[in-house]
């Protein structure tokens, strides 16, 4: 893994802001020999039939929300999150990546419904200040921990996220974008547990994108399980996204003696 330079010395001087995908639940849940899908996984279990490609976004696999709004139109959204609980919440147990996270990262950002990073952060005596998308970020603590949950959690049904109808109605609050902005400016970014050709990740910088006004500072993300094929490669070095490739406990236990 050739983790990048600028990213160990920003976590070094605590100006890395780290943004957490599905993929940490699903390395987690592996790790124990449990069960929890991936975007692909979620769309099937949901009853998506057709080629898993996004209409008219080529290198992109379905993620949740065409196949969720279908669910919900067909079942009703008790059940629609009920069958999001049934396929995500097997992670199990907090994994290395989210112990390291929580204790070397004042700020993360989040679109995982589970509780590992909140329970990651119990066992390491990390407070743990959880935030949602419309909340105003505190001032950063040494020691602590600010966790933002862009799509919500299990534990509040009412918070979820899950359609593009979920998200038109509830965008990120206005000031939240602003800090957003301020962040992205003057901080590195590092995408964690997230792959270049799932619609959870087009999602993500679709709206840090319209925070920021425009195309993203460059910035970092550890693709996690496979490698990066040629056309992925391209469509985000384009849109100023620097790729390696590692899994959430490998990069983020890397980054942690690195920065030692």
């Amino acid at each position: 893994m050739n983790l990048p330079v600028e990213v160990i010395e920003a976590a070094r001087q605590d100006r890395c802001v780290l943004f957490l995908g599905n993929r940490a639940a699903v390395e987690a849940a592996e790790l124990l020999g449990g069960s929890c899908v991936d975007q692909r996984g979620i769309a099937k279990q949901l009853g998506w039939k057709k080629p898993m490609i996004v209409a008219g976004k080529k290198g992109t696999v379905v993620g949740v929300e065409d196949t969720a709004s279908a669910f919900e139109r067909a079942n009703g959204r008790p059940a629609l999150l009920a069958a999001l609980a049934a396929g995500l919440g097997g992670a199990g147990a907090p994994s290395a990546a989210h112990d390291v996270a929580v204790r070397r990262f004042p700020l993360i950002l989040t679109t995982n419904y589970d509780d590992l990073l909140e329970r990651a952060a119990a066992a390491a005596g990390v407070p743990i200040d959880v935030l949602g998308r419309q909340s105003v970020l505190p001032a950063p603590q040494q020691g602590r921990c600010t966790l933002v949950r862009l799509r919500g959690e299990f534990a509040r049904p009412d918070t979820m996220l899950v359609t593009a109808a979920d998200h038109a109605a509830r965008p990120l609050g206005a000031e939240l974008k602003k800090q957003l902005r301020l962040l992205m400016r003057h901080q590195v970014v590092l995408f964690v547990g997230f792959r270049p050709d799932e619609e959870e990740f087009e999602r993500l910088f679709s709206e840090l994108s319209d925070a920021y006004g425009g195309e993203l500072p460059r910035c970092h993300l550890a693709v996690a399980q496979g490698p990066i094929d040629d056309f992925l490669w391209q469509k985000w070095v384009w849109r100023g996204l620097l790729m390696f490739t590692a899994d959430p406990v490998e990069c983020l236990t890397e980054l942690e003696a690195r920065r030692s």
